[in-house]
């Protein structure tokens, strides 16, 4: 690329239905070709629904870097050389590796939104400082961090900035004993809103750690329930904040049981499991007030410096 090229700020957009790779997704072979090792063992921790989304947007996020790069698809770049990860607070982040990163001395920023089956990315590739256009060649091929730029993943990077300032991984955690009136099926089964009140415990603590407001529970997607419970048992919950964007939050969680009742060892028998068991997982949306997206996010900043 000339140096007149490296100084233009180059825009790829591209737009996929979820269905466009349904399919493709299910053969191996497309897979490993179109992903980079990271990407597919974070999909491998989703669920159904959640796996197909993550997937066509980070394949859409490849297609439009390819035009930032000034090539089109199958020409001496591999998809799987575009690899976008993700903070632990859901900003993506591109890593340019093998060829592609040969390609461009500009550092390549990208925003990945999602509609229903619609999934839309943008990526800008931002012009070098000046002298480090000349700097990228094999070497930088090989150490992918130094042409990759965090950013935000949403039409309002002003407001994403002050979300990212926030910690780097936000958690919730809640362990309790099931009891004998929590029973509400024959047979001593707990019933499975049970669980999704927890889970709802857990989006109220994060949406409060992250925005300073208890949020609303939009919507629960790809929720499994793998395991019966009964009184006795002990349940650990667990929620994990995987995406924001500036009103939107996306929440995993899982809820395992630690500790079983052993009513045929006894009355009060119980035993610790040696490996956790799980019992529900779902993957949670809760939408927060515009006014309190920034409140709390970075406590020792002034009002000047937010």
């Amino acid at each position: 690329m000339s140096i007149a090229a490296s100084r233009t700020v180059r825009v790829g957009v591209d737009v996929l239905d979820c269905s466009e790779l349904r399919r493709l997704l299910e053969r191996p072979w497309f897979l490993h070709f179109g992903f980079a090792p990271e990407e597919l063992a974070h999909a491998e921790t989703l669920g159904a629904r959640r796996r197909l989304e993550f997937l066509t947007g980070r394949f859409a996020a490849k297609e439009a870097v390819l035009k930032v790069l000034g090539i089109g698809f199958l020409q001496g770049v591999a998809p799987r050389e575009i690899c976008v990860q993700h903070t632990p607070h859901g900003a993506p982040v591109v890593r340019l590796r093998e060829r592609a990163a040969q390609l461009t001395p500009s550092v390549v920023s990208v925003s990945i939104t999602h509609k229903e089956n619609v999934v839309a990315a943008v990526a800008i590739g931002l012009p070098a400082p000046d002298g480090a256009a000349h700097d990228i060649g094999p070497t930088a091929a090989k150490e992918p961090e130094a042409v990759s730029l965090p950013t935000a993943e949403t039409a309002a990077p002003l407001q994403q900035n002050a979300l990212d300032g926030q910690a780097s991984q936000t958690t919730a955690l809640i362990r309790v004993r099931i009891g004998q009136e929590d029973a509400h099926y024959g047979g001593g089964l707990v019933d499975g809103a049970h669980i999704l009140r927890l889970f709802g415990d857990l989006v109220t603590e994060i949406t409060i750690r992250t925005d300073g407001d208890e949020g609303l529970l939009a919507q629960y997607a790809d929720l499994r329930f793998t395991a019966p419970v009964k009184p006795g048992d002990y349940i650990e919950a667990r929620g994990r904040l995987v995406r924001q964007t500036r009103l939107r939050r996306v929440v995993e969680l899982e809820a395992h049981k630690v500790l079983s009742a052993r009513p045929e060892a006894g009355d009060s028998a119980a035993a610790v499991l040696d490996t956790p068991q799980l019992v529900c997982t779902a993957t949670a949306t809760t939408v927060v007030p515009y006014r309190r997206t920034n409140v709390v996010t970075a406590p020792n900043r002034t009002a000047e410096e937010a």
